[in-house]
């Protein structure tokens, strides 16, 4: 399946909490996600013509999900458990839906111009 799923590398702990880090060369508007758990999102899939969505680039920062995919490809499905955080790429022509298991917090690192554009159902 063409989806990368990473964990966000731990820098640093301590009683306060978590210091994580990550590395983009994407500029530019972002999206801050909150859904409610048991929500679903996606139910599509990107063609590639939009550059923040080739590959779609997200980082799941908080909760517990579910994503379903289908390579429209190969015709291969599979289905992923993410656990924040955890940085997940999804290529060109992966349709996709995500579930949230519990409330969950993700970061696009696309613009909404961005996923307006390059934005397929079947």
């Amino acid at each position: 399946m063409r989806i990368k799923v990473s964990p966000i590398d731990l820098k640093a702990s301590d009683e306060r909490g978590a210091l994580h880090f990550f590395n983009t060369n994407r500029t530019g508007e972002f999206l801050l996600v909150y859904r409610n758990a048991g929500s679903v999102s996606g139910r599509h899939y990107h063609k590639g013509v939009s550059p923040g969505k080739n590959p779609e680039d997200m980082l799941l920062v908080q909760g517990k999900a579910s994503l379903h995919c289908k390579d429209l490809e190969t015709n291969n499905e599979e289905t992923i458990e993410l656990v924040a955080p955890v940085r997940v790429l999804i290529q060109a022509n992966v349709w996709h839906e995500l579930t949230a298991i519990t409330d969950i917090v993700f970061v696009e690192l696309n613009s909404l111009v961005d996923g307006s554009e390059d934005t397929y159902r079947l």
